[in-house]
């Protein structure tokens, strides 16, 4: 369960299957453990329908819904189950990875098997003491029939003891590192995570975005209370560490703590580019496209020289390593990064992580559990902006000739008792609008363009007041120019991988945008207590790719888009297009691309 949240929050396409649920589908739950004993030719036969049903099922998913990393979850605890599984997955190009857990000691395995399994479906509504008894006997029966991993041509890992020992076999690729690291970092002592926005700064109160300011007079009425708020909700434990970015407004919300601190960049707010120290009303006004772009798509919009969300969830993932290794942490952060690392721990999809309401002056705890983590929030009695903005009502998807852009025709200084935005910066006026539908904004942009031109006569620029068909010809030559021009050394800031951008994050230069499907809960593990193994499937092509970043798709209307601009790179042809940093065509014009 832990791994699939990880993954697909990378934005790795994971799902789970788990052959227990498959078997409480075809032949009912709360089956005792005579149902799992070898000796069973029934139970036999049955069992194995349901692994055939999960398995072919993954395979569908693999091929039809073009996944990358299946989680195959069962005991597969003989060699010819797993012989099957090779078999059948070398047969569409997939890719195995043996997960076993071998659990040693007795206190663990009772500790096992009362926070996990008691709670699922197989024991629902049974007493406790005769739940217990009957898994004990069922583990027993997985005995008889285990047979540990000892092929030398398998991939696979071995944690035992809850990795207290770990040895890993055949191991190649990025995807399947970065899976045995995780694992590595994984206990399951009890702990709590709390999470603290920093006190009410200057830039909130202002409704600025980004910036380093002080805390407010409440902000640091908030600081000086934080420590009895912990203290109390901590209990006894003295076990604590805080950590906090590197910037003034936390380490001030964090002074009056006497607990150890640790200071992460990682944890800095996310970059609002060009953007920083503006406020929502001039983001709007100054650019209206990129204003309306991040409506539609809040998680994968980047700042002009700035960071998106999904930026920010892969800068983050060396923290979240961490806090899987750690006890009792409170991260004193930022709206944004508490909101991916809060999406992280809830299973929240990408969509819906730019919207979580972290707010300020409140201290949010989580406890993980077996299949979920369990939550609480105390709010302190020190009032503060609201900074949450909410999601547009047409939502994410909806059409760009709905997509409204507010553009400010007045401003004035904001009132913090007012209407809040997000990210840690407020704002409180009251807004007067006009507003401008994305596709007529490139309409009027690209007629205005070929108005302000015609006097170069270029056959491009006859070909498009000739002839609506060769305008599409002249902007799918565009589109091609620019990846072109990609590849010749130009920098797209999307992750895109060019020969001037080797460090880039997308090698395949896939031009489709990654989407992630929702995580199947784990309700039961069907593996022993004392051995399991879990197969996880990957795709072969994906195998060396690292997580997907946002990728570029060129608009060719938006080729004429008026904004700001950027020096050609050397060598390129006067007539080349220029990408601008938010991934924009921008028009050829006379005089020289600078940056303003």
């Amino acid at each position: 369960m832990r791994l699939c949240r990880y993954l697909l929050w990378l934005g790795i396409t994971t799902k789970i299957f788990n052959v227990g649920n498959y078997r409480r589908k075809l032949h009912g739950a709360h089956q005792l453990h005579g149902f799992f004993d070898p000796s069973n030719p029934e139970g036999e036969r049955s069992r194995r329908e349901a692994a055939v049903e999960a398995l072919s099922d993954m395979i569908y998913w693999f091929e039809k819904e073009h996944g990358v990393v299946a989680l195959y979850d069962a005991t597969n605890s003989t060699r010819s189950r797993r012989e099957m599984l090779l078999r059948e997955c070398k047969k569409h190009d997939i890719q195995v990875m043996f997960i076993e857990s071998i659990c040693e000691d007795e206190s663990l395995v009772l500790h096992n098997i009362m926070s996990v399994k008691l709670s699922s479906p197989d024991y629902k509504d049974m007493d406790p003491e005769q739940a217990v008894e009957d898994f004990k006997a069922r583990i027993v029966h997985y005995k008889e029939a285990y047979e540990t991993i000892t092929e030398e041509n398998l991939t696979y890992i071995k944690l035992i003891n809850v990795g207290s020992q770990v040895i890993i076999n055949q191991i190649q690729g990025y995807l399947q590192s970065r899976i045995v690291y995780y694992l590595m970092n994984l206990h399951i002592a009890p702990r709590s995570i709390f999470f603290s926005r920093h006190g009410e700064s200057l830039y909130n109160v202002m409704g600025k975005l980004g910036g380093d300011s002080d805390l407010s007079a409440r902000g640091k009425q908030y600081a000086k209370s934080l420590p009895l708020l912990i203290a109390t909700h901590l209990g006894n434990s003295d076990q604590l560490t805080v950590w906090t970015s590197t910037m003034k407004r936390t380490i001030a919300t964090a002074e009056h703590l006497t607990y150890p601190k640790l200071a992460w960049k990682a944890l800095d707010e996310l970059d609002a580019g060009v953007c920083d120290g503006m406020t929502y009303e001039e983001i709007a006004e100054q650019y209206p496209e990129d204003f309306a772009n991040r409506d539609e798509d809040k998680f994968n919009y980047r700042y002009r020289g700035g960071e998106s969300y999904r930026d920010v969830v892969l800068r983050l993932e060396p923290v979240i390593m961490e806090l899987e290794r750690q006890r009792n942490i409170l991260i004193i952060g930022h709206q944004a990064i508490l909101r991916c690392i809060y999406a992280y721990f809830m299973n929240h999809s990408h969509e819906k992580l730019p919207y979580i309401k972290i707010p300020l002056h409140t201290v949010i705890q989580l406890t993980p559990r077996a299949y979920a983590c369990e939550e609480k929030r105390f709010k302190v009695d020190i009032e503060a902006v609201d900074t949450h903005r909410p999601k547009p009502k047409a939502g994410a998807s909806r059409a760009a000739t709905d997509s409204n852009v507010g553009t400010p025709v007045q401003s004035t200084t904001p009132d913090p008792t007012k209407q809040p935005t997000e990210d840690g910066k407020d704002i409180g006026a009251t807004i007067t609008t006009t507003t401008m539908s994305t596709t007529t904004f490139k309409d009027s942009a690209f007629q205005r363009h070929n108005s302000n031109h015609r006097s170069e006569k270029s056959p491009s620029a006859e070909a498009v007041d000739a002839d609506s068909e060769k305008t599409k010809t002249l902007q799918s030559a565009l589109a091609e120019a620019t990846i072109k021009e990609s590849s010749a050394g130009a920098q797209p800031l999307d992750g895109t991988a060019t020969p001037g951008n080797p460090d880039a994050k997308n090698p395949d230069n896939s031009m489709e945008t990654v989407s992630t499907p929702p995580i199947t809960p784990l309700e039961n593990n069907e593996a022993s207590s004392t051995e399991t193994e879990s197969s996880l499937s990957i795709k072969t092509k994906d195998l060396l790719a690292p997580p997907p970043m946002m990728r570029l798709k060129v608009d060719p209307q938006a080729a004429w888009q008026e904004g700001p601009e950027y020096e050609r790179t050397a060598g390129a042809s006067p007539r080349d297009p220029v990408i601008s940093p938010g991934g924009r065509l921008l028009p050829k014009k006379k005089e020289n691309y600078h940056f303003p």
